[in-house]
């Protein structure tokens, strides 16, 4: 009887070793992009973004993707500066680096977003 219970052991402590290095393979990561416009608070490039933006949902790797424009704050702590802000997330740090070279996502760099952006911050984190 104790052999059986020191080899469920042993087999629950090499499972759950192995599950470490997995989960933090697959940690998600957001990716947060800030959107200054060459002619800042022009709604119809905003919009143009926002919409445009919808396509990167289908690149693999991508979970959710939330897209809008600033809220105006007269908060100091706030910056309402910028026009439209993307904030995609991902399965993991590889399916992130996927997506910045898919074409979907460089198509719609060269053909939407650059003809109208003046300026672009971006922010990763996990």
């Amino acid at each position: 009887m104790l052999h059986r219970y020191l080899l469920t052991l042993f087999i629950a402590i090499l499972l759950a070793l192995q599950i470490q290095p997995a989960a933090a393979a697959n940690q998600t990561i957001e990716h947060i992009i800030i959107i200054w416009l060459k002619e800042p608070g022009n709604t119809q490039a905003q919009d143009k973004i926002i919409k445009a933006s919808e396509k990167l949902k289908t690149i693999p790797g991508v979970i959710t993707l939330r897209s809008g424009k600033a809220v105006p704050s007269q908060r100091k702590i706030v910056d309402s500066s910028y026009d439209v802000a993307l904030i995609i997330s991902f399965i993991n740090k590889a399916a992130l680096d996927a997506y910045l070279v898919h074409p979907v996502h460089l198509n719609l760099l060269e053909k939407t977003m650059k003809p109208l952006i003046e300026r672009i911050r971006v922010y990763d984190l996990k």
